[in-house]
């Protein structure tokens, strides 16, 4: 995507700046100068609301993002930090998946290796849909980018676009032509080395530009438990969650209502991930928001971790 970082980096907050911000004492002892929690539990537009946002800096040379798998099994964020070691410092679910086959229905990379694909099409009884969907990546420097992307060819090579897939009106038909190398607007290959997708895309160029009919999904004015990723104009990353289904207490937010606190914390580019059970946000060991599927955290089968070097 292109964007216009130095002057977006000027712009005034938006909607929901009366979010109170605070540090959360008991997520920041002992994290680095480049990490830090905030909590709100202010109410959003007249309901209960409670969430936590990580803020942290991946050029950070003491720390690491890294994308990590279950190799076929889904765990719990917490099983993730076990398995990590003391190292670890944060851990946030990512992708949608499939509870059949435990495999993410979105791109994964790590190392700029692709271990899982965006959905090639969507098949329908009149004609084959294209999409294409909406992913965060880090690049070797450590550069955050939010793109629409798709995967091309028998060796699954991620192109990123600076438009998503839109139907073609041909008379009293609708066509969707596949996604490649030139089509659609500014394709280039999309060179990360940490990667991980969801969907729809919040926040494009400073402003909320909720991209669910283009990608193909539902549910923008429902609330639920949420889990995004945005990034400032300066590279700082912001991993929100939004605790949910919390009846009196926390009753989630809808699609639109993240966009906007992600233009309040001044994102050029934010990404919804899979949110509802999965939403977890583990930091210095310890959970964030109350998860609320009955049995604690969701299993999932991918994460973005945040660690130490060395």
């Amino acid at each position: 995507m292109k964007r216009l970082l130095i002057m977006l980096a000027l712009l005034p907050a938006a909607a929901h700046a009366q979010l109170r911000w605070q540090p959360s004492a008991a997520h920041n002892e002992g994290l680095p100068a480049s990490m830090r929690v905030f909590e709100t539990k202010d109410s959003l537009d007249g309901k209960p609301f409670r969430a936590f946002y990580l803020e942290f800096d991946p050029s950070d040379p003491q720390i690491e993002a890294v994308i990590r798998t279950g190799n076929g099994k889904r765990l719990t964020p917490a099983q993730y930090d076990s398995i990590e070691g003391p190292s670890v410092l944060a851990v946030v679910n990512t992708t949608f998946f499939s509870f059949q086959t435990n495999r993410s229905l979105n791109i994964v990379m790590h190392n700029g290796k692709v271990i899982d694909v965006n959905p090639k099409s969507i098949p329908t009884p009149r004609r084959t849909i294209y999409t294409t969907r909406g992913a965060f990546g880090l690049s070797k420097r450590n550069r955050p980018d939010i793109a629409w992307v798709y995967n091309v060819g028998e060796k699954n090579r991620p192109y990123a676009y600076d438009v998503p897939v839109t139907p073609e009106i041909n008379g009293t038909d609708t066509v969707y032509h596949q996604p490649g190398k030139k089509y659609p607007r500014g394709a280039h290959r999309w060179k990360m080395k940490e990667a991980a997708g969801g969907g729809p895309v919040l926040v494009q160029n400073g402003k909320v530009h909720v991209t669910m009919n283009e990608e193909r999904m539902g549910g923008v004015k429902d609330f639920h438990p949420r889990s995004a990723v945005g990034y400032r104009a300066d590279g700082k990353v912001i991993l929100l969650v939004v605790e949910g289904r919390n009846k009196g207490v926390a009753e989630g937010a809808t699609l639109s209502q993240l966009a906007e606190i992600f233009t309040s914390l001044q994102c050029v580019e934010a990404l919804n991930l899979d949110g509802g059970g999965s939403s977890a946000l583990y930091v210095n060991h310890l959970n964030t928001i109350k998860p609320s599927d009955a049995a604690g955290q969701r299993p999932v089968p991918a994460v973005l971790v945040i660690r130490r070097k060395g």
